[in-house]
């Protein structure tokens, strides 16, 4: 132990001091590489609450990475803090938003459909909707429903329609 940490010692008393020094655009740029790392690698329980956000700062990381190399205008290491905080924070509040919003489908209201398989109490068949194949669940049903009978799509719960038989609704 003592003979490694002498020979540690000895190198780093040999080698110049230049060699350990990190330029500003390579720290910027390592650090861009670790928030989109972290983004990739974001548990799923964390991904809805934080979604993109490690990304727009590995993103914003690597503008200021590429502004220090270019045009070398930022020197002082407070600055690139505070330019690097605003770029991520001004990203994060008018960007994210823009990304996160996705189409949103919505069934309409009691719309037609009919089984392809049945449909137990309190467990999926199959509907065909539209021209496709949906898992379809009963609302409040006690009873099955038949194969090839009509149903009413009362809502989409993920990928599962709920469904009501038609025959609830005929007088």
């Amino acid at each position: 132990m003592l003979a490694s940490s002498t020979l540690i010692c000895s190198l780093a008393k040999a080698t110049p001091l230049s060699t350990f020094t990190v330029s500003p655009s390579l720290f910027w740029f390592s650090g861009a590489v670790v928030f989109c790392l972290i983004e990739l690698f974001l548990p799923n329980t964390w991904a809805k609450q934080y979604k993109l956000v490690p990304l727009i700062m590995g993103v914003s990381s690597l503008i200021v990475a590429l502004f220090i190399w270019r045009y070398s205008f930022l020197e002082d290491l407070r600055l690139q803090i505070a330019y690097w905080m605003g770029l991520s924070t001004a990203s994060v509040i008018w960007v994210r938003p823009m990304l996160l919003k996705g189409k949103k489908f919505t069934v309409p209201d009691a719309t037609k459909a009919r089984t392809v398989t049945e449909i137990l109490p309190g467990e999926t068949g199959q509907v065909l909707y539209e021209g496709c194949l949906w898992q379809a669940r009963t609302e409040g049903e006690k009873e099955a429903i038949a194969p090839n009978q009509r149903v009413y799509v009362m809502r989409r719960e993920g990928n599962t329609l709920i469904v009501l038989p038609e025959n609830l609704f005929q007088r």
